[in-house]
């Protein structure tokens, strides 16, 4: 510390201020404990001098050397700071019309340094500096007086002072701490919260379809989501409005890289790390596979502890018949599930589209079977893991034998003796009454309704015929097509039934609805419904709006495969 230049800052605040040595001193200690230390008497008497308006022409670049700090040491609480480092990203300039009438505009870009990045905001005539020809990304600058000020996403920020200002190409500095920035490709794994920016590349699992949807302003927004795998994981990324065009014409099974996404936690998954796209976000084509070396389970009885991607080995005991789903675009994609069993247990495989067509003509009943590369996830449907045959799954016949080969747990009979089990098939129902029918799952939820009801009746508040007030209570409603090959019918599900359906609550449902992530929800309740067989039982009535026969959902169950065969073979006996 330069003793000499820190008395003439006190003797010079002294006269000019009025304040005595010790209230200048208790300044200089909350300064440091505000800068978490990372500053010198000097530097702080520096710092309170600009402060109090005190013009101190004894500045020199060693106590502005002072002064500057690295990007992860800026704390929310500090002021008046100096940051050094590499124009990283350039977003772009947004206008906008201010209370008194007059036009205002908002800009940032992304400064790093070797300890992280953020976000610098400039406003109204600052971001002038946009147009000047050396503002370029690589480019160093140096930001003066700015302030840390929490951002709309919880992330701290930059913004500039009223002296605050930007030089672009110091030349005080030394430029070997500053090396050139180099594009880092991160494994899925290694995304986190922290980063502000990522860019990654992988194989593309499942593209969903392009979707639209009103914002709370009235103006209409879209999606398109991709399910991006590496070798180390798989993750999400949301493609919104006009960057939904980067990856219109991109398939599932390309391989491809994004630069420039925003982690974020998924407010539907906690503790899951989504990426969302943006203006300068980029995507390219690759002609590129991945491979993957994972260990075989050693019994399909351990897959229901295991995450992500399996390999594993069984008898083939069933395959369902192909089924075509028609999907919320309108469009028909064939579904196929079969059962893989060993002396321990057994597990279901579901395989889509050209796979399910593929797998069809090659699966055999009895065969021994090597899966590598499943996808296992948790159906909370059946309450069990399943496995996704995916387009990077794959399989071979081999020899194996099991004195014990296991089926799929039956559920519990005894809740199902509501069901007589004479069933009905869809085509020959053309009257009203109460029927039983058994079928599969053949069309995507497109809309869950919410409504609030009588606690009492049930019907909704303004319809409510209950002589006495009563509580209220939210229930849902929704919709399915049902198919049993003879036909299909609309089916609706209500109240309880409708939470037994999708195994959810629907105080859940209603929380979701009012975020983004409600088509997610919808997308997730799709893929883990669509293609299962199941047992309704209800009450069929003429609509005059669909001009055929409806079923009112009175009971629900899941098919039991276990006892379906028991019951072809009584009746082959017979």
């Amino acid at each position: 510390m330069n003793e000499t230049k820190t008395e003439s800052y006190i003797t010079k605040i002294i006269e000019e201020t009025g304040l005595n040595r010790k209230e200048i001193q208790d300044l200089v200690k909350e300064k440091k404990e505000e800068l978490k230390g990372l500053i010198s008497d000097e530097g702080a008497l520096f710092i309170i001098a600009r402060e109090l308006g005190v013009d101190v022409k004894t500045e020199s670049k060693e106590l502005i050397r002072d002064l500057e700090i690295n990007i992860s040491d800026v704390r929310k609480e500090m002021k008046n700071i100096t940051l050094v480092g590499r124009i990283k990203e350039i977003l772009r300039i947004y206008e906008f019309d201010k209370k008194e009438g007059s036009k205002g505009y908002v800009g940032s870009f992304l400064l790093c340094d070797d300890s992280g990045d953020i976000r610098v905001v400039l406003w109204d005539d600052d971001v002038a500096i946009f147009q000047d020809s050396n503002f370029i990304k690589g480019e160093i600058v140096k930001i003066i007086n700015g302030y840390p000020k929490e951002g709309r996403n919880g992330d701290i920020e930059i913004h500039l002072g009223r002296l605050g200002k930007i030089v672009i190409a110091p030349e005080d500095i030394d430029y070997k701490k500053y090396p050139k920035i180099k594009e880092k490709t991160l494994l899925i794994k290694d995304v986190s919260q922290d980063s502000f920016s990522v860019s990654i590349e992988g194989m593309i699992m499942n593209k969903f379809p392009i979707k639209e949807f009103s914002k709370k302003n009235g103006d209409s927004g879209k999606i398109c989501s991709l399910i991006l795998r590496d070798n180390s994981g798989t993750v999400r990324v949301n493609f919104w409005n006009d960057s939904v065009e980067k990856v219109k014409n991109y398939e599932i099974g390309d391989f491809i890289s994004i630069k420039n996404v925003r982690p974020r936690e998924s407010s539907y998954r906690p503790n899951t790390i989504e990426l969302n796209a943006n203006d300068y976000t980029q995507t390219e084509k690759f002609n590129k596979k991945l491979t993957f070396k994972i260990e075989i389970v050693d019994s399909i009885k351990n897959l229901q502890e295991k995450e992500d991607l399996v390999s594993f080995k069984g008898v083939i005991s069933s395959i369902d018949n192909l089924k075509k789903i028609t999907l919320n675009s309108g469009d028909q994609v064939s579904l196929l599930s079969f059962i893989v069993s060993d002396d321990t247990d057994a597990i279901r495989v579901t395989a889509w589209r050209d796979l399910a067509e593929d797998l069809v003509q090659k699966l055999n009943i009895g065969k021994g079977i090597v899966i590598k590369n499943g996808n296992i996830k948790y159906n909370s449907f059946s309450n069990r893991k399943e496995i996704t045959y995916s387009v990077n799954s794959s399989f071979e016949e081999t020899d194996l034998t099991f004195s014990d080969l296991k089926n799929l747990e039956p559920y519990n009979r005894a809740k199902e003796e509501s069901f007589s089990r004479n069933f009905t098939k869809i085509a020959s129902i053309n009257s009203p009454g109460f029927y039983e029918i058994k079928g599969f799952i053949a069309k995507d939820i497109s809309n869950i309704t919410i409504y609030e009801a009588c606690s009492k009746c049930f019907k909704k508040i303004d319809n409510c015929i209950c002589s006495e007030q009563t509580d209220t209570e939210f229930r849902m409603i929704i919709n399915l097509i049902i198919d049993d090959e003879s036909g299909t019918i609309r089916t609706t599900f209500i109240g309880d039934n409708a939470e037994k359906l999708l195994n959810m609550k629907t105080d859940l449902i209603m929380k979701i609805r009012e975020t983004p992530d409600y088509e997610k929800l919808l997308e997730k309740i799709s893929s883990e419904l669509v293609g299962k067989d199941i047992y309704i039982k209800g009450k069929a009535k003429f609509s005059d709006y669909s001009g055929s026969y409806e079923i009112m959902a009175k009971d629900v169950k899941n098919i039991d495969l276990n006892r379906e065969l028991e019951d072809k073979i009584k009746k082959i006996a017979t």
